[in-house]
This record gives structure tokens, sequence and C-alpha cells, in this order.
């Protein structure tokens, strides 16, 4: 039975492009749904300011158990402060500003604001460090980006959001843009592991005294259910552990602008999210989008997977 040569030119240890595509989808999803999780857990009464304290404290517990149970030598903080100092932006400032702005707006809303991150991310890398967009994704990229509109404008009207979260929102999608600019620079000498625990202790560092006051001064919220109270740790070890744990794996296989790309599954998440959890009415139109950011990101993934063959292959032959 013929087979493709390129497959069989690929040692067992290549790392492929479908590894970065999986690993940046999955990424995202957790996001998006993280974003769902937060709008029900706030809007049950619990203060943002402890929220976010929980959330961060708690993913640093994970990933630090994580990296002693797989052998991780846990680095020096000193050594690495250009490292650590991306997690100021994010999950630092990026999830400061998004969690209070998602306090004061909507699921809708910010997954409106979402929608652009992609094509920030893209346009920054380019801008900053160089990065170069190859011709073959601009097409499923426009289509994405497309289909992402579609799906967070279905139901923006009449979602009882306000101007200020949403400029809160906004400013956390810039802080996580820059933040996923920079970090595609410092994960190709560090395990991705690593990279985020160190820059979640940074942020916990200059988040946490301003929200230990906020929240001594206005409380913890009238938040009462057990429940409520243990999805947060969830939350912080799902949406910002294994999150980041993920998306820093996905940017050693894969530009930073085709992780970028898959970000627009982050607001199809949180669509689907506020229909299925939140109870919001939807329409077709909302659906249509959603199809169509699914087929332009499987092409975006096709099209890089081959590239990694072709690649592997040429490299094969000059030998």
């Amino acid at each position: 039975m013929p087979t493709d040569p390129l497959i069989h030119a690929i040692p067992e240890n290549q790392r492929s492009a479908l590894v970065g595509v999986v690993t940046a989808a999955g990424a995202a999803i957790l996001w998006g749904g993280g974003t769902v999780a937060t709008f029900v857990v706030l809007d049950a009464g619990v203060s943002t300011s402890i929220f976010t304290i929980i959330e961060i404290g708690s993913s640093i517990v994970f990933l630090t158990v994580m990296s002693l149970i797989l052998g991780s030598r846990l680095p020096s903080l000193r050594k690495n402060a250009r490292v650590g100092a991306l997690g100021i932006l994010e999950p630092g400032l990026a999830y400061v500003l998004m969690n209070f702005g998602l306090e004061r707006t909507s699921v809708t809303h910010a997954a409106l604001l979402g929608a652009t991150e992609p094509a920030l991310i893209a346009l920054l890398a380019w801008f900053l460090i160089g990065s170069k967009l190859p011709r073959r994704l601009l097409l499923p990229m426009g289509t994405a980006l497309i289909g992402t509109v579609l799906v967070v404008t279905a139901n923006v009207a009449g979602s009882g959001a306000d101007w200020f979260g949403d400029v809160l929102i906004a400013l956390g999608f810039v802080s996580a843009s820059l933040y996923a600019v920079g970090s595609s620079r410092v994960v190709e000498g560090m395990k991705p592991l690593t990279v985020a625990w160190i820059q979640q202790i940074f942020a916990f560092a200059i988040i946490a005294p301003p929200l230990i006051l906020i929240t001594f001064t206005n409380g913890v919220g009238s938040a009462s259910s057990l429940i409520t109270w243990l999805a947060i740790p969830v939350i912080g070890v799902t949406s910002s552990s294994l999150t980041f744990w993920l998306y820093l794996t996905s940017l050693r296989h894969v530009s930073p602008g085709t992780t970028a790309q898959f970000l627009a599954l982050i607001p199809v998440t949180g669509f689907l999210g506020a229909v299925f959890i939140l109870g919001e009415k939807t329409t077709a139109t909302a659906f249509i989008g959603a199809a169509i950011v699914l087929v332009s990101l499987i092409a975006i993934a096709r099209m890089e997977h081959r590239a990694e063959l072709e690649a592997v292959g040429a490299r094969s032959i000059d030998r």
C-alpha cells in the first residue's frame, strides 16, 4: 500500500507542528470555558479581588506540585527575572483587568473584544520581533476572524454591559497580547512548565498586595455556597495552570502568529458556554460563525502540519 515518503522521513522524536496546533487549541478552549466559569462564580457573589487571589494562588500550587512530580528543578527566580517579568502582563495585569471588567460587563461583550486578540498578536509579533506570517495562512486567518465576529456579535444588543467594563476587558487583552509575543522568545530554552511557574510567581507577587488590601476593605463577597468557593481553585488549575502550560508548549512548535489564530476558539467557547450554561439566547448566524471558525482552524492545522512534513522531508534529502 503506497504511503507518503515524507511521513517516514520524520524521526520518532521529531516535534511536529501538529503538537503546537493541538496544545494551542486546548489552551484556547480551557481559557474560553474559564471565562464562563469566572462569570458564574462572580455572579454568585464572590468578590473579584479574593477570586483573583485564589485563582492564581491555586495555579501556582498546582504548577509547583507538577514540577516536583515530573522531576523538574525549580529554578532561581532572581536569575530568571526577565522571564518572570512577562508574568506581570499575564496572568498578572491581564487577569486583574479582565476579572474586574467581567464583573461589569457580559460574557458576550468580553468575547467580542477577545475576537480581536489573534489579529493583534500576529501584528504585534510582526512589528516587535519580526515574526513572519506565511501567506498560505492569510485566507483561513481572515475567515476565522469573520466567523468569530459573527459568533460574538449575535447577542450584543441588550446584553447589559457598561462601557467601563468593556474598557477594562480591552486593556486586559492588550496586556495578554503583549505577553503572548514576549513569551515566544523565552520558551525556546526552557520547559513550558518552568516558564509558567516563574511567571505566575512574579504575577502573584505584584498583584496580591493590592488585591489583599481591597479584600480587607470591601470583604470577600456574599457567596455562601461551598461549591462556589471550591470552584475557584478548579478554575485556577484549568484556566491558569493548564492553559499557560499548553500555550507555552505550543509556542515551541509553531510561530506566535499561528498559535494566536487558535485563540479564536476562546470567544467561540465563551459563546457556547453562554448559550448552554448561562441560558443566553442565540441565533443561527452565531452557529454559522462558530462553524466557520472551526473549519478555518482545521485548515490552518492541516497547512501547518503539511508544511512541517515538507520541511523535515527537505532536510532529510539535503543530508
